[in-house]
């Protein structure tokens, strides 16, 4: 992809973070409909007991109808995690903090997982930039933290403030910005999220497929609302048939929902979007 050139990567692999090496692949392509009737729906008939009105025949779930299925799922997926999925290229303005500032220009992005940093600038309201760091100098150890940290190739200390030595305009300028203790949207950083590669772990593949297959068995569930008995009646003679209905698909339906909150909260653990709330 365009987007991802010209950007610093993290020290190793989005998932499992940094990773260099790993001898189980934990990595797959996106789940498609195959994945979905095999791991999800194993077992199950997934044809509408409605019939088309032009074939007169069955509705069935097709490949195509299941695919567009996916897609919705992965967007729901991105929302309850509250992570990029597929690789998003994002701009985003943060401000000056000096206490973070002097913790190595501690920023927290927005968003999750960071896959790479194109580009961190100083950039006022007139979007022209001030000053634009060396990649060189943004460390990039804990991108599955959102975290990036400003470190200087060459600095030097002035008042607890951080110098850089290698650019006579930038020292002037950080040094500047050391007597300001909070400056609003500030640093413009510039950087993509999400998983490289059309591969994602087999967790989040996981979740998409689950999401889905809720999905699917909620629209087959609807199309047998109206079939759960019927009765057959021939000179006195009479026979009662009972079906199971959308009843049917109740228990795996729950069963996937279940698990569907389990996987979130793993989701979320992984890359610190868990939240915890106190009246204390």
């Amino acid at each position: 992809m365009a987007i991802l050139t010209n950007s610093k990567p993290g020290v190793g692999a989005v998932y499992p973070s940094n990773a260099i090496d790993a001898e189980l692949q934990r990595l797959e392509p996106m789940v498609g409909p195959y994945q979905i009737r095999t791991r999800h729906l194993f077992g199950l008939d997934l044809v509408s007991k409605m019939r088309d009105s032009i074939t007169k025949k069955p509705m069935v779930m097709t490949d195509a109808i299941i695919q567009d299925i996916i897609i919705g799922a992965i967007s729901q997926a991105e929302t309850e995690c509250m992570i990029d999925i597929s690789p998003v290229q994002r701009r985003e303005k943060y401000p000056f903090d000096r206490q973070a500032y002097e913790s190595f220009g501690y920023i927290k992005t927005l968003h999750r997982p960071v896959n790479s940093i194109q580009k961190l600038s100083v950039t006022p309201a007139n979007n022209i930039d001030v000053f634009t760091l060396p990649l060189d100098w943004v460390e990039v150890a804990y991108f599955h933290r959102g975290q990036i940290n400003i470190i200087p190739m060459t600095a030097a200390f002035i008042q607890g403030g951080m110098v850089p030595a290698s650019t006579a305009g930038g020292a002037i300028f950080f040094a500047i910005m050391g007597n300001r203790s909070w400056i609003p949207a500030y640093w413009q950083l510039e950087y993509i999220t999400g998983y490289p590669d059309s591969t994602v772990p087999r967790i989040v593949n996981e979740l998409i497929g689950t999401i889905a297959a809720q999905e699917i068995l909620s629209m087959l569930a609807a199309t047998n609302a109206g079939n759960n008995s019927h009765s057959l009646g021939i000179d006195g003679l009479s026979q009662s048939v009972s079906t199971p209905g959308p009843e049917i698909y109740k228990n795996r339906y729950n069963e996937l929902a279940e698990k569907r909150a389990g996987l979130v909260k793993k989701i979320k653990s992984l890359y610190d979007r868990k939240i915890f709330s106190s009246h204390v």
